[in-house]
């Protein structure tokens, strides 16, 4: 992928799919690609679930307020923030090889001071902070799933409007589909992405100009 931003300039989302399997070593490139991701500290807080299963797909069809175009592709990535990533003593176990790398310290003091520190410890700002915290991490990878997944010929569309602990509404059936999944109480489920075949070549979206969202030293300064 020599020349990124063309592939970047082209990227749409895909709602229309053909019937055509994904191959399992293509899909795996886009599952590497995401797992690839940078992360806060190296935290990795994501688990990918990947559903094919037709009766599945109808159910997140349902949790994504009906959205038909679920069932229609390949392949459903439920993209999970994993909670449990932040716990104090997985973080402990990272930090070090993390550190050792950066030549700091790794003794106890410093990894709890350093724990200790909500600027850097987004769990001690409440489960709030750290569930926006969770959002922004996921989209670092799905951001490389989905380019990916462009480089691989394949469409994909992220699934923003859907049922979960965190949008409200039905949520007796995200406990449902949760069970179904068997995801454990530190996953939550916080977007999906669609895989497939396109059937359908729209034209991207307009983005707005350069000079109207980039800045440079200061805000207002305009494009040089």
């Amino acid at each position: 992928m020599e020349n990124l931003l063309p592939v970047i300039e082209k990227w749409t989302s895909i709602r229309k799919y053909k019937d055509k399997v994904i191959p399992d070593d293509v899909l795996k490139k886009i599952l590497e690609a995401a797992r690839r991701a940078p992360s806060w500290a190296n935290t990795q807080p994501w688990h990918f679930i990947v559903v094919r299963d037709k009766a599945k797909k109808k159910g997140l069809k349902e949790l994504a307020i009906g959205q038909k175009f679920l069932e229609q592709a390949d392949t459903i990535v439920i993209c999970c923030g994993d909670f449990s990533a932040w716990q104090r003593d997985k973080r402990k176990k990272e930090i070090i090889p993390l550190w050792e790398i950066l030549g700091r310290k790794t003794d106890e003091s410093a990894i709890n001071n350093y724990l200790d520190n909500p600027v850097i410890n987004p769990a001690l700002r409440g489960e709030k902070f750290l569930l926006a915290r969770q959002y922004e991490q996921l989209s670092f990878a799905i951001s490389y799933m989905i380019l990916q997944a462009k480089h691989e010929n394949i469409g994909s569309c992220i699934i923003g409007g859907f049922y979960n602990n965190a949008t409200g509404g039905n949520l007796e059936l995200y406990k449902e589909i949760s069970k179904e999944l068997n995801l454990p109480e530190h996953l939550l489920i916080l977007t999906m992405v669609t895989l497939g075949y396109p059937s359908e070549n729209p034209k991207p979206r307009p983005r707005k100009s350069f000079e109207n969202i980039v800045s440079y030293e200061y805000y207002g300064s305009g494009n040089k």
